[in-house]
């Protein structure tokens, strides 16, 4: 472990170990010897690789005015464990990632503060927009400028659900464990609600469970449930259809059968399941129940779902299942995307026994569960120091 730091005023980084040796911060930076303190300081703690100091990792968050938004608390957490085992997070905005490096903002755990720092470019970047559009202003931007410094992007975008489904059914294992689904049409409603009771309507960029209907068919009529308890009823498809082009091209959505799933007191509900990759598997870090309340459209919790023990299920939780599912979901996401350090998964299971996956998430929500909470940043962290080429130390703390 090393000490470096950071002179507030004229916002530059030293150190005082090795006036000889060229020591190396995050992309390309030597940081310069001083013999002595001249000004206010912060010094962070770093491990230390052939004379580099590290890891630095950048955190991509949504800008607003004057700061950025986001996962605060998952934010906090990962500085706390990076500062104990050594290492450093800066939270940049895409405008404050540029080719003179990180204009952000980082966390003091002993002081509970926020402070303005400048830093090199990062080793990693753990990709945390919280909004599409964001993504979609900035995101083209910013890879080339990791493309260019050959900065791993962690969490490259959010997931599309049409993409998702096309890659996950290439899989042997995973196709069978997977509703039909197909992009919405006029024509794809009317052979989905022949077939089904039962179909879902989901926008193909949505998160949170924003964006889920639930369509009934309710004789010559259609009923259509959405998250918010509201029910509305039309009279044909082609109306149900209007309704949706109305929001965005029908393509936007796909449309999935309804699978009938065990209910727990007369109540829908599914396993959350979060993963991080380890090594070259992906392993589950924790398995929450989420279960609906209100409205049955969907399990999430700002939806209106609660949170439920496993304990309580009506059934014995498939471990061993549960896990083979995961790491073969990682195995299919890793040969499509560049980078997936981690995601979340929303399994349910059928009265008969079968597992179905519903939907994968590429940034996974906060647990509501402490300890799955705690794990979740431990096994982030681990990941920044598999990848950025560090080993990871036992804090002393």
């Amino acid at each position: 472990m090393i000490e470096l730091f950071y002179e507030i005023a004229s916002q530059s980084w030293y150190q005082r170990f090795d006036n000889e040796k060229k020591v190396t911060m995050g992309k390309y930076f030597s940081v310069p010897y001083k013999n002595e303190h001249t000004s206010k300081f912060l010094s962070f703690p770093f491990l230390q690789k052939d004379m580099k100091a590290g890891p630095l990792i950048g955190i991509l968050a949504s800008p607003k005015k004057d700061g950025f938004v986001g996962n605060i608390g998952l934010f906090k957490r990962i500085q706390r464990n990076l500062q104990q085992s050594g290492g450093l997070s800066i939270v940049v905005t895409p405008q404050q990632l540029t080719e003179d490096g990180m204009d952000g903002f980082c966390y003091l755990p002993t002081h509970d503060q926020w402070v303005k720092i400048q830093t090199p470019l990062p080793d990693l970047l753990y990709n945390r927009l919280s909004r599409y559009e964001d993504e979609k202003l900035f995101l083209e931007q910013t890879e080339k400028l990791t493309s260019l410094y050959h900065i791993p992007v962690f969490n490259p975008h959010f997931f599309d659900k049409w993409e998702l489904y096309l890659q996950l059914r290439d899989n042997e294992l995973l196709k069978h464990h997977l509703p039909k689904t197909d992009l919405l049409s006029e024509e794809a409603l009317t052979e989905y609600l022949t077939t089904y009771p039962q179909v879902y309507v989901k926008k193909r960029k949505s998160k949170k469970g924003k964006g889920v209907f639930l369509i009934v068919r309710n004789g010559n009529t259609y009923l259509m449930k959405s998250t918010t308890t509201t029910t509305v009823l039309f009279p044909s498809v082609s109306k149900l259809a209007s309704y949706f082009e109305k929001e965005g091209s029908l393509n936007s959505y796909i449309i999935q059968e309804a699978i009938t799933t065990l209910p727990m007191k007369g109540k829908k509900f599914d396993y959350r399941v979060l993963a991080h990759s380890s090594g070259n598997r992906f392993a589950i870090t924790g398995v929450g129940v989420r279960m609906a309340k209100k409205q049955q459209v969907t399990t999430h919790v700002p939806s209106g779902g609660v949170i439920v023990a496993t304990e309580e299920l009506p059934v014995t939780t498939d471990h061993e299942t549960i896990e083979q599912l995961i790491n073969q979901c990682g195995k299919q996401l890793t040969s499509f995307y560049d980078e997936i350090g981690e995601f979340s998964a929303d399994i349910g299971i059928t009265p008969e026994g079968k597992h179905y996956i519903f939907e994968l998430n590429a940034k996974p929500m906060d647990f509501d569960e402490a300890k799955i909470k705690q794990r979740a940043t431990e096994s982030i962290t681990k990941v920044f120091y598999e990848r950025s080429g560090f080993l990871m130390q036992e804090s002393s703390t």
